[in-house]
Formats: structure tokens, sequence, C-alpha cells
């Protein structure tokens, strides 16, 4: 209790809500506790009360010039985000703070500390779980109450590093997913996933059959051992890639891409998913097996998957959806003896931003299935240099642009827009170096256009 008192005394975010309480009961709860016990620094600050959390929430928002939502009018709880610090009060009904915190989804969230007499309130022994690093249902009735708490519990385990309690697994078997609300399982699974050494979780998640629930769309997939042995391998290989392995000497590349927001995560996806398509795509011909187009179909697959079932914001579902599309192209390219400057050109405009997960799927896919990566490694040190090159000069002005075009009678569209970019990539090849050159070129270009 000394270390919750002396930082609850000193932490000005916890201070500046309690002198706003007045003479009402106010309780520093759940995570808040959980992270001060932990010498975390809380990531939010949630408080409950013997009176309208509502009216709280909204009385805090007036004083401090914060935002005020209401989160569940029917529990009492809102938020108040000041300075992108989140507040997020619940007010208490008869039963009292010991009551609600039986209520809650597990026992390290489930303490609580009067903002005034500074005791810990620890009705299912939170404490005691906290030292033994395990988490534990705060009833044998939370996950049913919340069935999304089996995924939060997953993350808990591995931001924390706790083990699961083995009324974890008892209780979590056979709890439907079905009427969770799809945004709430897209975003745990991307905090899951961004998470470092999130591997181990994903099998365990696999292994409680969580995902035939969730990707209705990839049943046959995951009902498929070697397919899905393979996509959970290549998902542990893109997972290696990103903390250890060959990409990350690439800079300032590297840093560039996992700045982005839920990059990281989406990789990871695209990499479990990569071979949605292969079940239904399974030929064999002369012999031998093959998935014609198991990329381009599996890219409209993963798309339904993330904005339909996980209710992806839609620049994400792109992201997802290039990744999957894209993902052949590079083993293609690397296994060219007669690779050209010019397609890998072509493969850095199509990829914009995303050639670098593009680069880190095909690795980890080659991984994944023979352990094979030198020629992929050699070909991405190859096309990473000229693309470093090409950046470092300085914008190339066209000799032939759209005007001139016009000039020889050809019409804006698709092939016009083709033509110009064919000349461009001419132009920084070397082989046109002069506007007469590239007209002629640009004949010939139209001419074997119109006679396929």
């Amino acid at each position: 209790m000394d270390k919750l008192a002396a930082y609850i005394a000193k932490d000005a975010h916890i201070q500046s809500i309690v002198s706003l309480k007045g003479d009402l009961d106010l309780y520093i709860v759940g995570g808040t506790v959980r992270d001060i016990l932990l010498d975390r620094q809380p990531e939010d600050y949630d408080f409950s009360l013997e009176g309208s959390g509502i009216d709280f929430a909204r009385h805090v928002a007036r004083r401090t010039g914060g935002a005020f939502v209401v989160l569940d009018e029917k529990a009492d709880e809102a938020r108040v985000v000041v300075d992108d610090i989140i507040y997020d009060f619940v007010g208490v009904d008869q039963g009292g703070v010991a009551s609600d915190l039986t209520r809650r989804d597990f026992t390290i969230n489930a303490m609580a500390v009067h903002a005034d007499r500074l005791e810990l309130i620890d009705p299912c022994h939170g404490l005691r779980d906290l030292k033994k690093r395990v988490i534990r249902p705060a009833s044998a009735d939370a996950l049913i109450a919340d069935p999304l708490r089996i995924l939060r519990g997953f993350r808990f385990s591995l931001q924390l590093d706790f083990d699961l309690h083995r009324d974890f697994t008892k209780f979590a078997r056979n709890i439907s997913l079905e009427d969770v609300a799809a945004e709430r399982i897209g975003e745990e699974l991307l905090r899951i996933m961004s998470t470092p050494r999130s591997f181990d979780v994903i099998l365990k998640i696999n292994q409680l059959g969580v995902f035939k629930q969730i990707f209705k769309e990839a049943q046959k997939l995951i009902e498929d051992f070697d397919l899905w042995n393979h996509s959970l391998n290549t998902y542990g290989a893109v997972e290696y890639l990103i903390e250890h392995g060959f990409f990350t000497q690439l800079e300032p590349e590297y840093n560039t891409y996992f700045a982005e927001r839920n990059r990281i995560a989406l990789c990871k996806l695209a990499g479990l998913f990569h071979d949605v398509a292969k079940p239904d795509t399974f030929l064999i011909k002369d012999g031998e097996i093959h998935f014609y187009g198991h990329d381009s179909i599996g890219a409209k697959m993963i798309e339904k998957i993330a904005h339909r079932r996980l209710r992806f914001s839609r620049h994400d579902t792109e992201v997802l959806k290039k990744l999957v599309k894209e993902h052949m192209r590079l083993h293609l390219l690397a296994t060219n003896p007669d690779l050209t400057d010019r397609a890998i050109r072509r493969f850095f405009r199509h990829l914009g931003f995303d050639w670098f997960g593009a680069m880190i799927i095909a690795w980890a896919d080659g991984y994944a299935t023979g352990g094979r990566t030198n020629h992929l490694e050699k070909a991405f040190l190859r096309m990473v240099e000229l693309y470093r090159a090409d950046m470092a000069k300085p914008k190339v002005e066209r000799l032939v642009n759209g005007y001139d075009l016009i000039a020889l009678g050809m019409k804006p569209g698709p092939n016009f827009k083709f033509i110009l970019q064919e000349l461009l990539d001419m132009q920084l090849e070397g082989i046109i170096k002069e506007k007469a050159e590239g007209l002629e070129q640009a004949k010939k270009i139209a001419e074997k256009i119109n006679s396929d």
C-alpha cells in the first residue's frame, strides 16, 4: 500500500481528478491500479464512484476543457480526454465498488483504491495473482459475460509477460464470439499482432479454435492442415524479420515503414492469410499441383475479411489487399534471370509505400516453404539499391509528355498512361536521350498495343 499511496499522491493526472470530486466516494480502479503495482506508467486512468459516472465525467470535462463522450449509458460509463490523456468513469450500483470489481474481467484488473483513505479493495485476490504473474478470470462467468475477454486475456498475457491460469483455458473453451462486435475483435487482434513475440500467443489462440469462429471466409484454409501450418509459420517468419532479421538492416526504410500505424500488425496478418485462396484454386495439371490466380483471388477474400469481418479502416484494408495480391510477384522477379531495371521500377511504382511490406511477406513465405531466402535477399538488395539511386536523383523532366502524344494523334486513356510510363522508364535507362527518339519509340509502342 505504501507504493500505491506514494504514487497516487504524486501523480498529477490522478490528483487533478481527486481535486474535483468534492464529497463523492471516488476510487482508482482496474488497470490503473495494476500498472502502478507493476511500476508501469498507466496508459489511461480508470475511476469508479458511488454516484453517476456520466454526470461526474461531464463535470470533469467542463472543469478541464476536455472532450466528453458517453461510453455506455446503461452501464453509466463515460470518458473524458484531456491533452491526449484518457480518463474513464463508471458509477457503481448499490452493491458498491467491491461488487462492481467482481464483475470485471481478470483478477489483476479487479482491484481498487479509495482516493481518500488509500485502502486497497481486492475481493478477487488480484494482488496475489499479480505477484504470481498469472491471468485468471475474476469469476467463472467473466468470459461468458463478454467473450471478447478471451482475446483480451491473451493480449494481457503477452503485454505483461504473464501466464494464463488453467482456469482461463477451462472457462474459454466452447464460448462463442459470434455476437461480439466486429470492430472490437479487429481492434484486439491489431493490438495483439502489433506486440513483439506474439507468435506463441497466435498459436494458443489457434489451438483454442478462435480463428475458426472469427474468420469464416478462411475456413477451408484453416481446415487444411498443411496449408494452415505453412500460414502460421509464415506469420512467425514475418514476426522474426520485423524484430531481428535481414530487413532491420535496411535503414532508413525500415523505421520509416513501421512508423506508420498498424503496419506491423498488417504485415503479420497478410503473412497469415497470403494463401487464403489456395484451397479454392487447387488444380492438378500434367501431374503437377497449381494454384493459378490464388494471389488475386486471395486479395478479394482478404478485403472481405478485413472490411466486413473485422471492420478495419478502408486504408488498412487496402494495405492488406495489396500485400496479399502482390506476394507472388517478388518470387517471380527474384527467379527471373533477366530481371530488368524497368521491371524493378514498375514494382516500386505499383507497390508505392508498401514495397517494404511486400518484400517481408515474400521472404517469410519463402522461408516457411523451404528455408531458401538467399536468392530473395540478393534480388532485394539489387532492387533497393536501384530504388535508392532513383530517389537520390533530381526529378527528371520528361522528354515526351502528354501533349506530345496528343500531337501524334493519340487519345488520353489507359494506353496513353502506359506509353508515357514506358517512355519515362526508357529515359531513365538511357535508351532514349532526345525527344525525337522518344516520339519514335512512342509510335512503336502504340503500334504494338494496337496489334495485340
